[in-house]
């Protein structure tokens, strides 16, 4: 009695497949981190503009004569670290969200000027006024979007 068996792999198929995902992962992750980036920037300038820190806590308040000086030339009081916008307009996306290692991001100001202007505010002056940050409610925020991202953009190699 002889049993004759013939078995079909599609392992060429399932190989090329891996081949692809080996390739894509890498660049999907690297844009998802960039736009990761992009929410951060835009995060730290809504947050600014409401006069909150990267701790949800208001901007510690402007001293008298910085007051007086503000009023004098008709600029608003509230605490928004915005006097003339520069400092805040050097957070560019295209300028400001680069990518600085594997799988890695990093913002930054692109005008030195305005990199010690923030960084005066950041760590120097007193009060402190920290608005250069995140924290963990906005790194699960910015997480869940990432991860979303990834999903999305894998479902549509059909991998």
């Amino acid at each position: 009695m002889a049993v004759d068996l013939k078995i079909k792999s599609n392992n060429k198929q399932v190989a090329q497949k891996f081949k692809k995902f080996q390739s894509v992962l890498p660049r999907v992750i690297d844009k998802g981190l960039k736009q990761a980036g992009f929410q951060l920037l835009d995060i730290i300038r809504t947050k600014t503009q409401k006069g909150i820190d990267f701790n949800d806590r208001p901007f510690a308040p402007y001293s008298s004569g910085y007051l007086k000086k503000l009023n004098k030339e008709g600029k608003s009081v509230k605490v928004d670290l915005f006097y003339s916008g520069r400092m805040l307009g050097s957070l560019t996306p295209n300028s400001s969200v680069k990518k600085t290692g594997n799988h890695k991001v990093s913002l930054g100001f692109s005008n030195s000027q305005m990199r010690q202007r923030a960084l005066f505010n950041q760590v120097l002056n007193d009060p402190k006024r920290e608005f250069f940050g995140f924290n963990n409610r906005t790194e699960k925020i910015i997480s869940k979007q990432f991860n979303r991202f990834v999903e999305k953009e894998l479902r549509k190699f059909r991998i």
